[in-house]
Protein backbone atom coordinates (compact mmCIF):
# COMPACT_ATOMS: atom_id res chain seq x y z
CA UNK A 1 0.00 0.00 0.00
CA UNK A 2 2.89 2.22 0.90
CA UNK A 3 4.47 1.71 -2.73
CA UNK A 4 1.24 2.07 -4.48
CA UNK A 5 0.73 5.72 -2.45
CA UNK A 6 3.95 6.92 -3.64
CA UNK A 7 3.25 6.24 -7.30
CA UNK A 8 0.23 8.41 -7.31
CA UNK A 9 1.80 10.89 -5.09
CA UNK A 10 1.68 13.42 -7.47
CA UNK A 11 -1.95 12.40 -8.41
CA UNK A 12 -2.99 12.67 -4.87
CA UNK A 13 -1.22 15.77 -4.75
CA UNK A 14 -3.07 17.24 -7.28
CA UNK A 15 -6.06 15.67 -5.90
CA UNK A 16 -5.67 17.37 -2.51
CA UNK A 17 -5.36 20.97 -4.25
CA UNK A 18 -8.84 20.54 -5.97
CA UNK A 19 -11.15 18.55 -4.04
CA UNK A 20 -11.67 20.69 -0.54
CA UNK A 21 -12.76 17.35 1.32
CA UNK A 22 -9.70 15.45 0.81
CA UNK A 23 -7.58 18.59 1.75
CA UNK A 24 -8.30 17.14 5.34
CA UNK A 25 -6.24 13.85 3.96
CA UNK A 26 -3.67 15.17 2.03
CA UNK A 27 -0.25 14.92 2.93
CA UNK A 28 2.60 17.57 3.40
CA UNK A 29 5.86 17.37 1.57
CA UNK A 30 7.84 16.07 5.11
CA UNK A 31 4.95 13.49 5.72
CA UNK A 32 5.49 12.20 1.88
CA UNK A 33 9.30 12.24 2.74
CA UNK A 34 8.31 9.89 6.22
CA UNK A 35 6.18 7.33 4.04
CA UNK A 36 9.15 7.20 1.53
CA UNK A 37 11.66 6.43 4.56
CA UNK A 38 9.28 4.08 6.02
CA UNK A 39 8.48 1.86 3.13
CA UNK A 40 11.95 1.49 2.38
CA UNK A 41 12.67 0.30 5.74
CA UNK A 42 9.97 -1.74 6.05
CA UNK A 43 10.71 -3.56 2.55
CA UNK A 44 13.88 -5.31 3.81
CA UNK A 45 11.32 -7.11 6.15
CA UNK A 46 8.33 -7.79 3.67
CA UNK A 47 11.52 -9.45 1.42
CA UNK A 48 12.54 -11.80 4.26
CA UNK A 49 9.64 -12.85 5.32
CA UNK A 50 8.57 -13.74 1.52
CA UNK A 51 11.51 -15.83 1.74
CA UNK A 52 11.17 -17.16 4.69
CA UNK A 53 7.06 -17.89 4.74
CA UNK A 54 7.33 -19.55 0.89
CA UNK A 55 5.70 -22.40 -0.18
CA UNK A 56 8.58 -23.68 -2.29
CA UNK A 57 10.52 -24.73 0.34
CA UNK A 58 13.24 -22.72 0.70
CA UNK A 59 17.39 -24.08 1.38
CA UNK A 60 18.68 -23.68 5.17
CA UNK A 61 21.22 -21.40 3.21
CA UNK A 62 18.72 -18.64 3.16
CA UNK A 63 18.36 -18.34 6.78
CA UNK A 64 21.61 -16.65 7.62
CA UNK A 65 21.62 -13.64 5.36
CA UNK A 66 17.75 -12.90 5.72
CA UNK A 67 18.08 -12.66 9.47
CA UNK A 68 21.32 -10.36 9.62
CA UNK A 69 19.71 -7.95 7.19
CA UNK A 70 17.00 -7.84 9.72
CA UNK A 71 19.34 -7.31 12.24
CA UNK A 72 21.51 -5.04 10.88
CA UNK A 73 18.67 -2.77 9.17
CA UNK A 74 17.15 -2.34 13.00
CA UNK A 75 20.44 -1.42 14.84
CA UNK A 76 21.19 1.10 11.95
CA UNK A 77 17.68 2.93 12.02
CA UNK A 78 18.27 3.01 15.97
CA UNK A 79 21.43 4.69 15.34
CA UNK A 80 19.70 6.82 12.08
CA UNK A 81 18.65 9.95 11.80
CA UNK A 82 15.11 9.00 11.83
CA UNK A 83 13.80 9.95 14.82
CA UNK A 84 10.32 8.96 13.93
CA UNK A 85 10.70 6.07 13.66
CA UNK A 86 13.07 5.35 16.60
CA UNK A 87 9.96 4.35 19.35
CA UNK A 88 8.59 1.96 16.64
CA UNK A 89 12.24 0.31 16.24
CA UNK A 90 12.63 0.14 19.29
CA UNK A 91 9.80 -1.90 20.47
CA UNK A 92 10.61 -4.25 17.35
CA UNK A 93 14.20 -4.90 18.52
CA UNK A 94 12.70 -6.54 21.77
CA UNK A 95 10.80 -8.62 19.42
CA UNK A 96 13.64 -9.63 17.37
CA UNK A 97 15.99 -10.05 20.34
CA UNK A 98 13.81 -11.82 22.32
CA UNK A 99 13.01 -14.70 19.25
CA UNK A 100 16.13 -14.26 16.73
CA UNK A 101 18.95 -12.69 18.02
CA UNK A 102 20.76 -15.75 18.81
CA UNK A 103 21.21 -16.97 15.61
CA UNK A 104 20.32 -20.76 14.54
CA UNK A 105 23.48 -22.95 15.36
CA UNK A 106 22.78 -25.28 12.83
CA UNK A 107 21.08 -23.25 9.93
CA UNK A 108 24.00 -20.98 10.22
CA UNK A 109 26.06 -23.81 9.31
CA UNK A 110 23.97 -24.34 6.73
CA UNK A 111 25.01 -21.00 4.67
CA UNK A 112 28.91 -21.70 5.27
CA UNK A 113 27.74 -24.45 2.60
CA UNK A 114 26.60 -22.00 0.10
CA UNK A 115 29.41 -21.52 -2.21
CA UNK A 116 28.42 -17.10 -2.63
CA UNK A 117 29.05 -16.93 1.10
CA UNK A 118 31.28 -19.51 2.86
CA UNK A 119 33.12 -18.18 5.79
CA UNK A 120 33.94 -14.72 4.52
CA UNK A 121 30.86 -13.61 4.00
CA UNK A 122 29.87 -15.13 7.56
CA UNK A 123 32.62 -13.00 9.15
CA UNK A 124 31.57 -10.08 6.90
CA UNK A 125 28.18 -9.88 8.44
CA UNK A 126 28.86 -10.84 11.99
CA UNK A 127 31.69 -7.89 11.97
CA UNK A 128 29.18 -5.37 11.31
CA UNK A 129 26.95 -6.79 14.27
CA UNK A 130 29.57 -7.71 16.68
CA UNK A 131 32.57 -5.88 15.68
CA UNK A 132 36.04 -7.35 17.03
CA UNK A 133 33.99 -10.20 18.52
CA UNK A 134 32.90 -11.67 15.39
CA UNK A 135 35.55 -14.14 14.86
CA UNK A 136 34.24 -15.57 17.82
CA UNK A 137 31.20 -16.45 16.04
CA UNK A 138 32.56 -17.53 13.07
CA UNK A 139 34.72 -20.29 14.81
CA UNK A 140 31.76 -21.57 16.70
CA UNK A 141 29.91 -22.09 13.49
CA UNK A 142 32.80 -23.31 11.75
CA UNK A 143 33.73 -26.22 14.78
CA UNK A 144 30.08 -27.40 15.08
CA UNK A 145 29.98 -27.89 11.49
CA UNK A 146 33.71 -29.79 10.92
CA UNK A 147 31.97 -32.15 14.33
CA UNK A 148 29.43 -32.70 12.23
CA UNK A 149 31.72 -33.19 8.91
CA UNK A 150 33.90 -35.88 11.22
CA UNK A 151 30.74 -37.52 11.61
CA UNK A 152 29.82 -38.57 7.97
CA UNK A 153 33.33 -39.34 7.18
CA UNK A 154 33.25 -41.97 9.98
CA UNK A 155 30.09 -43.34 8.50
CA UNK A 156 31.63 -43.40 5.17
CA UNK A 157 34.29 -44.87 6.46
CA UNK A 158 32.71 -47.42 8.60
CA UNK A 159 30.23 -48.19 5.53
CA UNK A 160 33.26 -48.92 3.07
CA UNK A 161 35.12 -50.69 5.73
CA UNK A 162 32.08 -53.54 5.85
CA UNK A 163 31.78 -53.26 2.09
CA UNK A 164 35.22 -54.28 1.61
CA UNK A 165 35.33 -56.97 4.50
CA UNK A 166 32.24 -58.68 2.44
CA UNK A 167 34.20 -58.44 -0.99
CA UNK A 168 35.95 -61.53 -2.24
CA UNK A 169 38.75 -59.46 -3.94
CA UNK A 170 42.11 -61.08 -3.29
CA UNK A 171 44.52 -58.77 -1.19
CA UNK A 172 47.16 -59.97 -2.66
CA UNK A 173 49.03 -57.64 -4.54
CA UNK A 174 50.22 -58.26 -8.17
CA UNK A 175 53.27 -56.77 -8.32
CA UNK A 176 54.61 -59.68 -5.53
CA UNK A 177 53.17 -61.88 -7.60
CA UNK A 178 55.15 -60.97 -10.91
CA UNK A 179 58.34 -61.15 -8.71
CA UNK A 180 60.49 -64.01 -8.32
CA UNK A 181 62.19 -64.98 -5.29
CA UNK A 182 65.76 -64.99 -6.69
CA UNK A 183 65.06 -61.29 -7.97
CA UNK A 184 67.80 -58.86 -7.90
CA UNK A 185 66.08 -56.31 -6.20
CA UNK A 186 64.91 -58.98 -3.60
CA UNK A 187 68.23 -58.10 -1.03
CA UNK A 188 67.81 -59.08 2.27
CA UNK A 189 70.06 -57.09 4.45
CA UNK A 190 69.86 -58.91 7.55
CA UNK A 191 70.10 -58.22 10.96
CA UNK A 192 67.20 -58.52 13.64
CA UNK A 193 65.95 -54.97 12.46
CA UNK A 194 62.75 -54.54 10.51
CA UNK A 195 61.54 -51.48 9.64
CA UNK A 196 58.83 -51.96 7.23
CA UNK A 197 56.07 -51.82 9.92
CA UNK A 198 57.79 -48.64 11.14
CA UNK A 199 58.10 -47.17 7.69
CA UNK A 200 54.29 -48.22 6.87
CA UNK A 201 53.37 -46.25 10.02
CA UNK A 202 55.58 -43.12 9.76
CA UNK A 203 53.69 -42.72 6.09
CA UNK A 204 50.64 -43.18 7.57
CA UNK A 205 51.16 -40.51 9.98
CA UNK A 206 52.66 -38.63 7.73
CA UNK A 207 49.96 -38.66 5.21
CA UNK A 208 47.14 -37.78 8.14
CA UNK A 209 48.83 -34.79 8.34
CA UNK A 210 49.56 -33.47 5.42
CA UNK A 211 46.04 -34.13 3.86
CA UNK A 212 43.42 -31.86 3.58
CA UNK A 213 39.42 -32.85 4.66
CA UNK A 214 37.08 -32.10 1.77
CA UNK A 215 35.69 -28.91 4.29
CA UNK A 216 38.91 -27.50 3.98
CA UNK A 217 39.46 -27.61 0.33
CA UNK A 218 35.97 -26.27 -0.61
CA UNK A 219 36.90 -23.30 2.23
CA UNK A 220 40.11 -22.45 0.18
CA UNK A 221 38.24 -22.09 -3.04
CA UNK A 222 36.78 -18.83 -3.82
CA UNK A 223 33.35 -17.88 -3.81
CA UNK A 224 31.13 -17.46 -6.15
CA UNK A 225 29.36 -14.17 -7.03
CA UNK A 226 27.86 -13.17 -3.64
CA UNK A 227 23.92 -12.58 -6.17
CA UNK A 228 24.72 -15.01 -8.28
CA UNK A 229 21.41 -17.00 -9.23
CA UNK A 230 22.38 -20.69 -8.55
CA UNK A 231 20.37 -23.69 -7.52
CA UNK A 232 22.83 -24.83 -4.56
CA UNK A 233 21.04 -28.06 -4.06
CA UNK A 234 21.72 -28.76 -7.60
CA UNK A 235 25.85 -27.43 -6.82
CA UNK A 236 26.00 -30.06 -4.15
CA UNK A 237 24.24 -32.87 -6.83
CA UNK A 238 27.18 -32.30 -8.79
CA UNK A 239 30.03 -32.00 -6.61
CA UNK A 240 29.36 -34.79 -5.06
CA UNK A 241 31.80 -36.96 -7.24
CA UNK A 242 34.75 -34.72 -5.91
CA UNK A 243 33.20 -33.61 -1.82
CA UNK A 244 31.72 -37.21 -1.72
CA UNK A 245 31.27 -36.99 2.52
CA UNK A 246 30.66 -32.98 2.30
CA UNK A 247 27.88 -33.38 -0.56
CA UNK A 248 26.37 -35.46 2.37
CA UNK A 249 26.41 -33.27 5.08
CA UNK A 250 25.11 -30.53 2.66
CA UNK A 251 22.08 -32.47 1.66
CA UNK A 252 21.09 -33.23 4.98
CA UNK A 253 21.41 -29.53 6.09
CA UNK A 254 20.38 -27.19 3.52
CA UNK A 255 16.46 -29.56 3.96
CA UNK A 256 16.04 -28.13 7.06
CA UNK A 257 13.16 -25.78 6.45
CA UNK A 258 13.22 -22.62 7.65
CA UNK A 259 9.98 -22.19 8.84
CA UNK A 260 6.50 -24.21 9.42
CA UNK A 261 5.09 -22.79 6.52
CA UNK A 262 6.09 -24.94 3.69
CA UNK A 263 4.37 -28.34 5.57
CA UNK A 264 1.29 -26.73 7.14
CA UNK A 265 0.50 -25.73 3.59
CA UNK A 266 0.37 -29.33 2.59
CA UNK A 267 -1.56 -30.44 5.01
CA UNK A 268 -3.98 -27.11 4.58
CA UNK A 269 -4.45 -28.51 0.94
CA UNK A 270 -6.61 -31.73 2.01
CA UNK A 271 -9.74 -30.16 1.71
CA UNK A 272 -8.90 -29.10 -2.03
CA UNK A 273 -7.92 -32.82 -2.79
CA UNK A 274 -10.69 -34.85 -0.58
CA UNK A 275 -13.93 -32.94 -1.39
CA UNK A 276 -16.95 -34.11 -0.99
CA UNK A 277 -17.48 -35.76 -4.10
CA UNK A 278 -13.99 -37.74 -3.49
CA UNK A 279 -14.23 -38.26 -0.04
CA UNK A 280 -13.86 -42.30 -1.08
CA UNK A 281 -10.38 -41.62 -2.61
CA UNK A 282 -7.91 -44.32 -1.46
CA UNK A 283 -5.11 -43.05 0.29
CA UNK A 284 -2.59 -44.19 -2.98
CA UNK A 285 -4.91 -42.44 -5.16
CA UNK A 286 -4.79 -39.21 -2.86
CA UNK A 287 -1.05 -39.56 -2.36
CA UNK A 288 -0.94 -39.78 -6.62
CA UNK A 289 -2.75 -36.77 -7.08
CA UNK A 290 -0.95 -34.19 -4.26
CA UNK A 291 2.02 -35.15 -5.94
CA UNK A 292 0.88 -34.95 -10.04
CA UNK A 293 -0.20 -31.61 -8.75
CA UNK A 294 3.35 -30.35 -7.29
CA UNK A 295 4.60 -31.66 -10.11
CA UNK A 296 2.70 -29.35 -12.34
CA UNK A 297 2.95 -26.60 -10.62
CA UNK A 298 6.95 -27.00 -10.80
CA UNK A 299 6.80 -27.38 -14.63
CA UNK A 300 4.36 -24.14 -14.75
CA UNK A 301 1.05 -25.43 -15.22
CA UNK A 302 -2.11 -24.66 -13.57
CA UNK A 303 -4.15 -26.98 -11.98
CA UNK A 304 -6.97 -25.26 -12.76
CA UNK A 305 -7.07 -25.69 -16.95
CA UNK A 306 -8.52 -27.99 -18.71
CA UNK A 307 -5.44 -30.06 -20.18
CA UNK A 308 -4.42 -30.37 -16.63
CA UNK A 309 -8.21 -31.58 -15.24
CA UNK A 310 -8.02 -33.97 -17.99
CA UNK A 311 -4.76 -35.60 -16.61
CA UNK A 312 -5.86 -35.70 -12.84
CA UNK A 313 -9.44 -37.36 -14.51
CA UNK A 314 -7.33 -40.37 -16.06
CA UNK A 315 -5.10 -40.76 -13.22
CA UNK A 316 -7.99 -40.99 -10.51
CA UNK A 317 -9.70 -43.27 -13.12
CA UNK A 318 -7.00 -45.64 -13.28
CA UNK A 319 -5.54 -45.67 -9.52
CA UNK A 320 -9.53 -46.07 -8.62
CA UNK A 321 -9.73 -49.47 -10.96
Amino acid sequence: MLESSLYYKDMLDYWGQRDKDYQLFALSNEEWRNVAILCKFLKVFYDVTCVFSGSNYPTANLYFRGVWKVHKVLLDTVKGPYSFLTPMVKQMQEKFNKYWAEYSLILSCAAILDPRYKLNYMQYCFTTIYGIHASDFVETNLSNLRLLFDEYVKKSKSTSSSLAGSSNVSDKNPVDSSLGEHNVNNVDFGGDFDESDDYKRYLNESSTRSEKSQLDIYLEEPELELNSQIDVLDYWSKSSVRYNELSLLARDLLAIPISIVASESAFSMGKEVITPLRSSLKPKTVQAVVCLDDWMRAKGFSTGNYYSRFIVVILYYFLSI
